[in-house]
């Protein structure tokens, strides 16, 4: 049974499952970290010239005009204001509330995927030392059918070197994934706290500008 398995795992090409499953998850991988790269690039916005221009806006009283300026930029910072600033004739809890909810959206869009990438880091070794395991049950598997008499150097040599393959192998994918993951995740922080001190300045600027109505009941 030992023979029957190995030989499911380990064919005489080099169309090896074990490789060929390490290989899908390395090209998902490059694919979803790329994708996300631009996907954070697009939704890159520089802040300090975006309240600049909502600053100038909002002291004037002109909302339409500022949200306009969100819907122009676009991105997860803009969207999440655009949402504020349609609640400007309410409360100040209701503001923060619909900056919030929207944040949410926001964060789930920039988050999508990513844990993937995850996933894949830490299953890839796991893969890969199935196949060393593999490597080794056929070693021994050789060498119990030969009865240590005539063992054939080049079927256990290949066996090892399976074994040793795929370990490698699983951790040459999982480590640049694990760097990948944990830069996307650094740049979705930072949009989180953009995200929270642009809202904030966008709501000291209606109180200041008087569009909010502090007497709203929430």
């Amino acid at each position: 049974m030992t023979e029957t398995l190995a030989n499911i795992f380990f064919s005489n090409g080099n169309w090896n499952i074990i490789l060929l499953i390490i290989g899908i998850c390395s090209v998902l991988s490059c694919a979803i970290f790329i994708e996300r790269i631009l996907f954070l690039n697009k939704s890159q916005l520089d802040t300090n010239q975006f309240i600049i221009r909502l600053r100038h806006t909002i002291k004037n009283g002109n909302i339409v005009e500022a949200i306009q300026i969100c819907e122009e930029l676009g991105g997860c910072i803009a969207n999440v204001i655009q949402a504020g600033l349609s609640k400007h004739t309410k409360g100040k809890e209701q503001i923060e509330s619909a900056m919030q909810r929207r944040g949410m959206i926001e964060i789930a869009e920039l988050e999508r995927n990513a844990k993937i990438l995850s996933i894949i880091a830490y299953i890839t070794p796991l893969i890969g030392l199935l196949g060393t395991v593999i490597g080794f049950i056929q070693a021994f598997s050789e060498m119990r059918m030969s009865n240590l008499v005539d063992i054939s150097a080049t079927n256990l040599g290949a066996a090892m070197e399976y074994a040793l393959v795929t370990t490698a192998a699983g951790l040459v994918v999982a480590i640049p994934t694990v760097i990948a993951y944990n830069y996307i995740v650094h740049r979705i922080e930072q949009f989180i706290l953009e995200i929270q001190t642009t809202s904030s300045e966008v709501v000291d600027l209606l109180i200041d500008s008087s569009l909010v109505d502090q007497s709203y009941a929430f």
